[in-house]
């Protein structure tokens, strides 16, 4: 089974929903999935870091970019019509990061809700079926 990134908007309630739904999916198939998410919102985080919202924020993005560089495939899911941010500007730079590194890029359009610009386009794999996602996962290999 492959390692997974899965990059999409993560700032409200909606959005965390719609990934942990599609995250689920992919952990029942076998896969190594990280979510953001999971490991905590920067701006929810704070204190942790004692208000400093530089530590924080650096924090999150050296775990982001060690399980960028660890994964075998990023999934983009560049969200839907409630969300706030989708897609969202981390996503961007998470599959432009991932295809620099010559890895399968996946952009999940979730029902045809985000007109793209040409380099997620032809940058990614383009899927608006989650299905469909699951069935080429099932019958390719990655390392």
């Amino acid at each position: 089974m492959s390692k997974i990134y899965w990059a999409a908007p993560l700032h409200d309630e909606s959005d965390r929903q719609r990934n942990a739904k599609y995250v689920q999916r992919l952990r029942a198939e076998g896969h190594i999935v990280y979510v953001p998410q999971e490991h905590g919102i920067w701006e929810e985080e704070l204190g942790k870091f004692h208000g400093d919202v530089v530590a924080t924020r650096k924090h999150f993005y050296e775990l982001d970019l060690k399980a960028c560089k660890e994964a075998d495939i990023c999934i983009a899911c560049a969200g839907d019509m409630m969300s706030l941010r989708g897609p969202s500007e981390g996503m961007l730079w998470e599959m432009g990061f991932m295809s620099g590194c010559q890895k399968t890029v996946i952009l999940f359009n979730d029902h045809d809700y985000w007109d793209y610009n040409l380099m997620p386009q032809f940058g990614s794999m383009y899927f608006n079926d989650f299905g469909d996602i699951l069935k080429f996962l099932r019958e390719e290999e990655f390392v």
